[in-house]
């Protein structure tokens, strides 16, 4: 699969919002992990799976708009 050829001043709006989402969502997955000590379990570790599904949809959408859905993120 082939980045797409084209973004559209839309799209390209949408993914300067999404790249600032993505950062203040994975501080806030990772912080999601300092738990002081306690296990991450019960509220916490659905805390903690929350905020990492809001990454993943961020990523999702990043990888539509730029046609390399199905690639690694790194890719």
């Amino acid at each position: 699969m082939t980045a797409k050829p084209t973004i559209t001043p839309a799209e390209n709006a949408e993914l300067t919002q999404l790249r600032a989402d993505y950062e203040t969502a994975s501080v806030r997955a990772a912080a999601t992990l300092r738990t002081g000590g306690r296990p991450l379990e019960g509220e916490l570790l659905r805390r903690h799976r929350d905020e990492e599904a809001k990454v993943a949809a961020i990523v999702r959408r990043i990888k539509e708009i730029n046609g390399t859905t199905g690639k690694p993120w790194s890719g």
